[in-house]
């Protein structure tokens, strides 16, 4: 069933649904697009441009709690088997995937779901265990909720993330459109402001407030790849490329050292003098063409 942004409702098993969202060349070489925290399928719309110009398939589905796709608890492996049924819902066999920020770690889970039909994964500043990477900040309000989660009570952890989304996404989501994106980016590095055009400003707002029709995403999101993750990136053999900004200060560089270290064949990229959001938006073109090259050879 399309919707008014064109978008499907796919249902998989267990009577769930979720939203997926093609665009691009529909005669090109698939892609699938993991969006970031919070955001939704239409975040893949910033790369359609991009994705008709190299000649990819490019499709992205909302995660379980954003916007109407069925909520299910935290896991990480369990949208990688997702993707897989949703790919089968498009008639796709093989393809690549590339995860965004917080899509980075379900990029990952896509892989090792079938390293048959997913040839190449690549991740564009994709957030790592955190907790283990980076000394956290003792004052971080997520530490004593993901300790709830360590001690068992998802239940008590997603509530207190939706909470805490609450209280920063209302605020964010009442300003106008072209403010939203600037908000949310704000204390970024000067530099990272290249791709933010109307354009994409506009259409990063829209698909926020898409999305965040509840928190049960981003609740689950930072339940699943902040607390113990439940696959193992050193059992990915594909082709993986692994995308990061020198000055990126919401998912620094030593995220990709990390699966660098752990994935056996992976390509470290650092882009010199970018940060999170040039890292995500701004090479699309080189992306997609990375990672289709990888079907096509």
């Amino acid at each position: 069933m399309a919707d008014e942004v064109g978008s499907l409702l796919v249902g998989l098993p267990g009577d769930r649904v979720v939203e997926v969202w093609e665009g691009g060349d529909a005669a090109g070489v698939p892609v699938v697009f993991h969006h970031g925290t919070p955001s939704g399928r239409l975040q893949a719309r910033l790369g359609e441009e991009a994705a008709r110009r190299q000649g990819v398939r490019l499709v992205s589905f909302n995660r379980p709690g954003y916007g109407r796709s069925t909520d299910t608890p935290p896991s990480l492996a369990s949208v990688g088997a997702d993707t897989l049924a949703v790919a089968d819902a498009l008639g796709i066999e093989e393809f690549a995937v590339l995860g965004a920020s917080g899509g980075g770690p379900y990029a990952l889970a896509t892989g090792l779901a079938d390293q048959r039909r997913v040839r190449a994964v690549g991740l564009a500043g994709g957030v790592g265990p955190w907790r283990l990477l980076d000394p956290p900040d003792p004052a971080d309000p997520d530490l004593p909720i993901l300790e709830l989660a360590d001690a068992g009570d998802l239940e008590g952890a997603l509530r207190a993330f939706r909470a805490e989304s609450g209280g920063r996404y209302v605020k964010l989501l009442a300003l106008p459109d072209s403010a939203v994106t600037d908000e949310f980016f704000n204390g970024v590095h000067e530099q990272d402001a290249d791709w933010m055009t109307p354009r994409n400003k506009r259409l990063f707002a829209l698909d926020l407030r898409d999305t965040l029709r509840s928190y049960d995403g981003y609740a689950r999101d930072n339940v699943a790849w902040g607390g113990d993750w439940d696959i193992d990136p050193a059992h990915l053999e594909v082709p993986t490329w692994l995308w990061f900004g020198d000055l990126d200060r919401m998912v620094p560089p030593s995220h990709g050292r990390w699966f660098a270290d752990r994935i056996p064949n992976s390509t470290l990229v650092l882009r010199p003098g970018k940060g999170h959001g040039s890292t995500l938006f701004e090479y699309w073109d080189d992306m997609l063409t990375t990672l289709r090259h990888q079907l096509t050879r």
